[in-house]
């Protein structure tokens, strides 16, 4: 496969991902999913790389999704949802795919599946000044696929309250309820050196802890549950109203269906 919408850089024994969307703040659409799954695979058996950075280019962690590909993609048959639902719930199974220590470096945004993504990995560093949020319920959709990797990132009653709230915050507040663990100038730096720190332990220990962690840290029976509700929010018109409404910077008017 062609990375065109991710870079994949290789320091001693552990790879940086790279979000390349710049044109729409590396929203998470089709193509960039189907990458970082597709490199996920590759990482996962290349001997090489015990440790894994992801963060985004450009000053941009990931913004979410891309609105327009949601417009445009809401009149595709059920078949079809059906299909693309493996690229859109293993893109946050990546640290699970890759079965490697897995830290993010963020900066700008992290909203909807970039939210999802800081949630979904083991470590997570962020910059100043950084916006976080799941604002999905403003479009007429939920975060399904990310939801379970919020749970599990800062306790329930909390993913629900903001998952429902649509709150935007930052990142004094983001470490406070333990969504990341660092807050740092350099960000990037700073998650390199903990994955160089990894990568120097012993590869056999690695790969049973990550073993050990991801199976008590599964996700599975949620996901693939919410996935199906995913394909029916995705047959709603109420969410072809609420994208264009976003796009169109006006209220949107629901109804119902």
């Amino acid at each position: 496969m062609d990375y065109n919408k991710i870079i994949i850089e290789k320091k001693d024994n552990y790879a940086v991902i790279f979000l390349n969307n710049r044109e729409k703040r590396n929203a998470l659409d089709y193509e960039m999913s189907e990458q970082l799954v597709d490199i996920s695979n590759k990482l996962s058996i290349d001997d090489t790389v015990r440790a894994i950075v992801i963060t985004g280019s450009n000053g941009i962690f990931c913004a979410g999704a891309d609105i327009k590909e949601f417009v445009n993609g809401i009149n595709k048959a059920p078949t079809q949802h059906f299909k693309d639902m493996d690229i859109n719930v293993n893109v946050f199974k990546c640290a699970q795919i890759i079965k490697k220590p897995v830290i993010a470096s963020v900066e700008g945004f992290a909203l909807g599946g970039g939210f999802g993504l800081v949630a979904a990995s083991h470590i997570a560093v962020a910059g100043r000044n950084i916006k976080f949020g799941m604002p999905e319920l403003n479009l007429g959709i939920f975060p399904y696929c990310i939801f379970p990797y919020v749970k599990r990132a800062i306790g329930e009653r909390l993913a629900v309250k903001l998952a429902l709230t649509r709150e935007i915050f930052d990142e004094t507040y983001a470490k406070e309820i333990g969504l990341i663990h660092y807050i740092e100038d350099e960000p990037l730096k700073k998650a390199c050196d903990i994955a160089s720190s990894i990568s120097t332990k012993s590869p056999l220990v690695l790969k049973l802890a990550m073993e050990a962690i991801n199976k008590t840290m599964s996700t599975s029976l949620e996901l693939d549950y919410l996935a199906l509700l995913r394909i029916i929010n995705f047959c709603a018109s109420d969410l072809k109203e609420g994208a264009e409404a976003f796009l169109e910077k006006r209220k949107p008017e629901w109804t119902g269906n």
